[in-house]
């Protein structure tokens, strides 16, 4: 488990790490005034973390890390977006702009030409993200996982889209016979980094029972013969997230960059797998007294295993760089959130509005609790921080009060009209095809996202 987690933190490091791009576009010109970056920026985004759960956690002792940024930085509830879906919430994380500007309206789209629903893509996103900012203004860049980042967007620096590490750490009888490395390169930007990506998974293969084990309350066999879908699931989403980890590691060492980010999702798919087991009385349906013992302690151990993420993260990061640590929202659980009527919460009803935002860093002010911030306003603080021009066209603003007076009075908050003229993306209407799409979406249906 200490290996384990000694990997995840390694990973988020390599956040940081970038490639050269081929076409160095400029940073936007006119009378605006920009400053200095003062610092690196990593992002580490956990999807699913509870803003109530965490802070619990961390009073109690079991999310040390978590505990020490929260009192070292500022810190408050990232309000999310209803109806709490992921794929549209990531991309205004990554935008700082609504979904009737992004385009991302979910995790499916209807694909007339191929008669069904296929995963939303990319090249659907009708706007810019903020790693294609930075890149224009020749930051290094280096994205690992995000959602919604298949085909890989062109950067200043790498890009390994969520397709390409939720593909290569599954099963290899699980992989469709067309996942070849001529499709997998269209999530890989530049696609000569293949074969160093394909170097560096984490295979479901390899998850023993002794990482099993290290989340359940009995044994890796008990747990099979009680819940066989979930214990196997519980193995794929750990071999996942240890696949950005693995990534994360590697490229940390080898392509150092400005400004990093990387998703993990392996929170929140416990959640909803394992919730029922947390509070099975919040289920309503009858659950076997031995699966409840056996999975109880599942969702709060993925949690310290994302605090141990955290503490090696920020050991591994520059001394100058700033930290953000998000969740694209919280959980309610089985209960639904706040209005729900229902009688058993699943899928997206299990969401809740409140998120976490943790940062720390220079210029960053210590114990500051941050009130009535939104998942809009990442970007605009990012930009901030990096000492680039806020767009006036985004939705969210940035989260000056987090800002010491001197960082801000060196570092003024300047704005842009928008970063959408010239070169903004197509917002295709048409998903791009891909041999996991089938995969995906049976993901989807297992979480109660779709039927």
């Amino acid at each position: 488990m200490r290996r384990t987690i000694t990997i995840l933190a390694v990973v988020l490091a390599v956040i940081a790490a970038g490639v050269v791009f081929h076409v160095r576009r400029s940073a936007p010109s006119g009378d605006v005034r920009i400053t200095a970056a003062p610092s690196k920026i990593v992002i580490v985004g956990i999807d699913g973390l509870d803003w109530s759960r965490v802070n619990r956690l961390a009073d109690e002792g079991r999310m040390p890390n978590l505990a020490r940024m929260r009192s070292e930085g500022a810190s408050g509830i990232l309000h999310s977006i209803r109806p709490f879906v992921s794929p549209t919430i990531w991309t205004s994380i990554a935008t700082g702009k609504t979904e009737e500007k992004h385009g991302i309206s979910g995790f499916l789209v209807n694909a007339a030409s191929r008669g069904d629903a296929s995963p939303t893509t990319s090249n659907m996103r009708k706007v810019k993200a903020v790693w294609q900012i930075l890149s224009a203004a020749e930051w290094s860049v280096g994205v690992i996982g995000w959602l919604v980042t298949y085909p890989a967007d062109a950067v200043n620096g790498y890009l390994i889209s969520s397709h390409v590490t939720l593909a290569l750490s599954a099963k290899l009888e699980l992989r469709a016979p067309n996942q070849t490395d001529e499709w997998l390169n269209d999530g890989v930007y530049p696609s000569g980094l293949w074969s160093e990506v394909a170097d560096n998974v984490y295979h479901e293969e390899d998850v023993g029972d002794s990482i099993i084990q290290s989340f359940i309350a009995t044994s890796p066999d008990r747990a099979m013969k009680e819940e066989k879908i979930r214990t196997s699931g519980l193995a794929r989403f750990y071999a996942s997230d240890m696949t950005s980890l693995t990534l994360a590691r590697h490229f940390f060492k080898t392509q150092p960059a400005d400004f990093s980010a990387v998703y993990f999702r392996g929170s929140d798919m416990t959640s909803h797998f394992f919730w029922r087991f947390m509070e099975p009385e919040s289920w309503k349906r009858e659950l076997s007294a031995e699966a409840v013992e056996t999975f109880s302690p599942v969702v709060e151990r993925y949690y310290a295993l994302a605090d141990s993420l955290l503490g090696e993260v920020l050991e591994l990061v520059d001394s100058d760089a700033i930290v953000l640590l998000i969740s694209d929202h919280g959980f309610a659980g089985h209960r639904g959130y706040r209005g729900f009527e229902g009688d058993v919460a699943v899928g997206v009803e299990m969401h809740r509005e409140d998120g976490i935002l943790f940062v720390n860093g220079p210029g960053i002010k210590r114990g500051e609790r941050i009130k009535g911030a939104s998942v809009l306003d990442v970007t605009p603080t990012v930009l901030a921080l990096a000492g680039l021009p806020v767009a006036r066209d985004m939705d969210g603003r940035p989260l000056t009060e987090a800002m010491s007076g001197v960082f801000l009075e060196r570092h003024p908050v300047v704005y842009i009209d928008s970063y959408e003229v010239g070169g903004a993306p197509d917002g295709d209407l048409t998903p791009v095809e891909s041999p996991i799409d089938d995969e995906i979406k049976e993901m989807l249906r297992s979480l109660g996202y779709i039927d």
